[in-house]
């Protein structure tokens, strides 16, 4: 990929790059959505790997955590420690970039010329893609969440209304010391708990990250989107 096919997002609340496809064009775009501590730039290379003609936009968070003592790390809502050494989510900072997702995301792939869309989102993004799609109940062809959870406090609905016979892709990797693969587990068994959802599932020896098999998969799961 070269510099001249990167644009940047015009006129839109979140910064973000677009990758223009390569040769016959994929009908679908794919939206990227990074996880904590990293940039729109971290996932821009799985285009290349997954379908180079699938047209790209990389979405970048809001919150800068350059103070925190990450610099040029950002992050979709912050993280804190509660005394027990547990995991809080700022739960107003997730809604609040849930619903500028929701409107930017059809913004930023009209922008860029394409039409249906793919959201895959890692980590932090890709909860904050289970929360577009069950609660802003966002259009896509399909939503692929790698590595990711439920969160309770922001994504409280139950059952889940997950559009029937949407394509959601799932990977989690045994190993992952960040978010445990029984996280995965519980996000699987929600979308498939009433059927309706077509749900493809990838588990496979890594650490906080999407492996090899994950990659094969998304390929394939891709291509069937055509």
């Amino acid at each position: 990929m070269t510099p001249d096919e990167l644009t940047p997002l015009v006129d839109l609340p979140l910064d973000g790059i677009i990758a223009a496809p390569q040769g016959d064009a994929h009908r679908c775009t794919l939206v990227l959505l990074h996880g904590y501590g990293a940039h729109a730039g971290d996932l821009l290379g799985l285009r290349d790997t997954i379908d180079p003609s699938l047209r790209c936009i990389a979405l970048q968070a809001p919150h800068d955590l350059g103070p925190m003592g990450m610099p040029g790390g950002r992050a979709w809502f912050h993280l804190n420690m509660t005394p027990e050494g547990d995991i809080a989510y700022d739960t107003p900072g997730a809604l609040s970039s849930l619903a500028q997702l929701a409107d930017v995301i059809p913004a930023a792939v009209a922008q860029a010329g394409g039409n249906d869309t793919i959201v895959l989102g890692f980590s932090q993004g890709a909860m904050l893609g289970h929360g577009l799609l069950l609660k802003h109940q966002l259009p896509v062809a399909g939503l692929a969440a790698c590595s990711g959870r439920l969160v309770p406090e922001v994504f409280d609905v139950s059952p889940l209304p997950v559009p029937a016979g949407t394509p959601v892709f799932l990977s989690h990797g045994t190993h992952d010391p960040v978010i445990p693969v029984t996280s995965g587990h519980a996000i699987r068994d929600a979308y498939t708990s009433d059927g309706n959802a077509d749900v493809t599932w990838v588990e496979e020896p890594v650490a906080h990250g999407i492996g090899p098999e994950a990659m094969a998969g998304l390929q394939r799961w891709c291509a069937a989107l055509r």
